[in-house]
């Protein structure tokens, strides 16, 4: 089956899009296929799901309705994980992530013919070859959701060169999860569309959370008083998974180098899953370092952190690398925030710096404390700056919106018209 296969398309309504998974997914892309495949549940679509291993999200997935299908026994098991796979060391393990690839192809094909979705969906890259090889013999679109950008220190890129030549062979549709992610990817011979990811904007208001419990309870707003906090201190919040690439030392430092004694003070709220109990120790040990332990609040995972954006004045995106997209960036505008951020990769694309928030043009300890010292000089404007980060996610980067846009790029490649595509749903 060769890469020209014209795909049938549906005679009307959503079209039924199965989505290939790893089944254990969490963090980022849990979320951004949570928000989307719900998303569509809510317009009416169906979504499928093929999992590689039972996992806690393959169950979850069950939970909200969505038919999984897992490949086990006959899955070809886990991906292997590649550190280089171009060194010559490391040769054997690409040789296996082909085999791999071949094996998960041929184990799909058959769902897919039983199934007959008018689409697959997968994010992972090392899916990627499986889902596009078995949708193409399948005759059926393939649409790839690009999670990250490609590295750039492979010798000649052959990464993006390998990865651009599966997408042309099997015809794939790559998005892209913003213009520095696809750039990464490169425009030939396959263009990848920029679809930005969404957050949702029914629960991610800040005009409803407080209205959804009491404070205290398990859905209501927090408050400050529970951790501590004191109502005159300006709270900074960095939100996602505490690893060392997202920049909480520096942050600590930048904090630190200020000075203790800054009135008003400030407080540092982190709020996710830390990766390992050494990390929050380093943390601690910074912060205590520096005269702030009991100005850090490590806070760990929370299933609802809508209930603590009242707790914060500030979000923060201080990631060491390039951020592909940033959803917690745009769930915090969405939240009525303005963000700080490293201005490399999406949050330079969302964040409009000195309007919705502030750039920071690296990574830097020096260059954190100046972004926090312009955003302080600003704190009379920061309620004005928040309901433009808030109508800006509403406009650009809702959920409602990319499943939209979503919708209109399938029903291109399928061949819907205008009147066979569905409604947006209102």
């Amino acid at each position: 089956m060769n890469g020209n296969t014209q795909v049938q398309p549906r005679r009307s309504g959503i079209p039924r899009i199965l989505w290939l998974i790893k089944g254990d997914e969490h963090g980022g892309v849990a979320q951004a296929v949570r928000g989307l495949t719900g998303e569509l549940l809510r317009l009416g679509g169906s979504v499928e799901m093929v999992c590689l291993l039972e996992g806690t999200f393959a169950a979850e997935c069950r939970q909200r309705g969505m038919p999984v299908r897992c490949l086990n026994p006959a899955a070809p098991g886990p991906p292997p994980r590649l550190a280089h796979p171009f060194l010559p060391h490391r040769s054997f393990d690409y040789f296996r992530l082909l085999r791999f690839q071949r094996r998960g192809a041929k184990t799909l094909l058959p769902i897919l013919r039983d199934i007959r979705p008018d689409a697959v969906h997968v994010v992972w890259p090392d899916l990627m070859p499986v889902a596009a090889a078995a949708a193409a013999r399948a005759a059926i679109a393939c649409f790839w959701e690009m999670p990250n950008s490609l590295a750039g220190d492979y010798p000649a890129r052959i990464n993006r060169r390998i990865m651009q030549w599966q997408a042309a062979r099997f015809h794939v549709s790559v998005l892209a999860n913003s213009r520095y992610t696809a750039e990464t990817f490169g425009d030939q011979p396959v263009k990848p569309r920029v679809l930005y990811l969404g957050a949702d904007e029914t629960r991610f208001d800040p005009t409803l959370v407080p209205s959804r419990g009491t404070a205290g309870g398990n859905f209501g707003e927090v408050a400050r008083s529970q951790l501590g906090i004191p109502d005159s201190a300006i709270v900074l919040g960095i939100f996602g998974r505490v690893t060392p690439a997202k920049g909480h030392e520096r942050v600590l430092q930048a904090l630190a180098a200020r000075g203790v004694g800054s009135d008003p003070p400030v407080h540092l709220l982190i709020l996710g899953d830390v990766e390992t109990g050494a990390y929050a120790q380093t943390l601690r040990d910074l912060a205590r370092s520096g005269r702030l332990a009991d100005r850090l609040h490590l806070l760990g995972y929370k299933t609802n952190p809508e209930r603590y954006y009242g707790l914060v004045d500030i979000a923060v995106n201080a990631r060491i690398d390039p951020e592909p997209f940033g959803l917690s960036v745009v769930e915090a505008m969405m939240m009525g925030k303005p963000v700080l951020v490293h201005a490399l990769g999406g949050p330079a694309e969302t964040v409009l710096d000195g309007v919705t928030g502030w750039h920071v043009a690296e990574p830097s300890v020096e260059a954190i404390e100046h972004g926090l010292q312009r955003a302080l000089a600003d704190r009379p404007r920061w309620v004005e700056m928040g309901r433009a980060a808030r109508q800006r996610a509403l406009e650009h980067f809702s959920l409602r919106r990319q499943a939209r846009q979503y919708l209109a790029i399938v029903n291109e490649r399928l061949g819907l018209t205008p009147a066979e595509a569905p409604a947006d749903g209102g």
